[in-house]
């Protein structure tokens, strides 16, 4: 997604109900492509991987999927339909941990559509602009669980992040396996991000921030729908690849002048990753370190191993480094992997691109980052080990997977 743009977004937006409150644009996504393409580049000068190669292992049904899904949300950033949608719901609570409790859901919900970072630029800034409303009311136990709710609720679907999206097509889930798959472990989650709510956020009444007009433009609004309607269905197979393929070329005409400045890095990243992320499997240092040689190939092993490797290399080229190993495991590692790397989220704060953003969101207005990384932490660290055991007992427990 172009975090710049959307970052700059946000920005406006957040200067509307709190005008003391600016969030500059960050360079995460580009950081994330330079890292992919020296990946793959180390790939092909190492000889881990053939430049002959290189075609067959490029996915082009997932990299075209990532490209309807950028020009969806590009669609939706310029309709303001999430962003009216955001403030129409959160406006209307009058206390911090009602707040909490509405932003965990509503972020989950929103990330579930159109991805965890993007849900997270759209609602961390609206919950900032409380702070203004109240002095005083600290926010970063909030962000934190905004963050949590982001990577956790809203894997519920296969476009709520880019490793579900992936996981999805590699793993030849159906609707029905991949949803009765999620839906326990997402309901399961958002109960226990829900129980934290109490424990880091102090009750407090809250005035509603000072609001101005969002304008939603209407055919914009319709194209990201009908976008992401289309995405979701050319993932169940109910309708060949190419029909959202080409509503998404017909959407750029939609976006206007927007459209030479809508950011498919994301589609770039997975390009590079799917050459680097194969050479690295290649190599002698992956071998050494590879998890599935300390937990094994059951299950239990591949949740494990998810969750572990995520926590160095973040979440996604996790997916891609050990999507291989459950391709060739009995049934039920995809499963498990899907719930491994899903349960990775949490941890580090280069876990999951969405930890890196979040961070960035609040940090960019706040001096103070010791509280924020010790909730961050805390946070994290509790919902990892939840997450894990609920993993773990739902692979043991409830029966075949993919």
């Amino acid at each position: 997604m172009d975090t710049r743009a959307f970052l700059g977004n946000a920005g406006r937006q957040t200067r509307n109900y709190a005008p003391a409150q600016r969030f500059p644009g960050v360079r995460i996504i580009e950081g994330v492509l330079l890292a992919a393409l020296a990946l793959a580049a180390l790939a092909l000068l190492l000889g881990w991987v053939r430049p002959a190669e290189v075609p067959g292992l490029l996915d082009v049904h997932v990299l075209s999927l990532f490209f309807v899904l950028i020009v969806a949300v590009e669609c939706a950033k310029k309709s303001r339909l999430f962003a009216f949608a955001v403030r129409a719901v959160l406006a209307r609570v009058h206390s911090a941990r009602a707040l909490a409790a509405a932003a965990v859901l509503l972020t989950g919900a929103t990330a579930a559509l159109v991805t965890n970072d993007v849900a997270l630029l759209l609602v961390v800034p609206f919950t900032l602009a409380f702070e203004a409303a109240a002095p005083g009311f600290e926010t970063a136990g909030l962000v934190v669980l905004e963050i949590a709710s982001a990577n956790l609720l809203g894997s519920l679907t296969p476009t709520g992040n880019p490793q579900n999206l992936f996981l999805f097509v590699r793993g030849g889930f159906t609707p029905g396996s991949f949803f009765g798959a999620q839906a326990p472990w997402v309901l399961g989650m958002a109960a226990a991000t829900l129980l934290l709510v109490p424990l880091v956020v102090r009750e407090r009444p809250l005035p509603a921030p000072t609001l101005h007009a969002i304008r939603v433009e209407p055919l914009a609004a319709a194209a990201a729908l009908a976008l992401i309607a289309l995405e979701l269905l050319a993932i169940f197979r109910a309708v060949p690849p190419t029909v959202p393929g080409a509503a998404a070329l017909l959407a750029l005409a939609v976006l206007g002048r927007d459209a030479p400045r809508a950011d498919f890095s994301l589609v770039a990243v997975f390009a590079a990753l799917f050459v680097g992320v194969e050479g690295l499997r290649r190599s002698a240092l992956f071998h050494v370190l590879d998890p599935m040689r300390l937990f094994g190939a059951s299950p239990a092993g591949f949740v494990l191993s998810g969750a572990l490797l995520s926590q160095a290399v973040s979440n996604v080229p996790a997916a891609l480094l050990l999507a291989p190993a459950a391709a060739a495991a009995p049934a039920g590692a995809f499963t498990a992997l899907l719930y491994g790397v899903n349960a990775g989220g949490c941890g580090t704060p280069i876990a999951s691109l969405a930890n890196l953003i979040g961070a960035r969101l609040y940090l960019a207005g706040h001096s103070s980052r010791r509280r924020f990384w010790r909730t961050f932490a805390a946070v994290s660290a509790a919902l990892l080990f939840t997450s894990l055991a609920l993993s773990l007992a739902l692979v043991k427990y409830s029966g075949s997977f993919r």
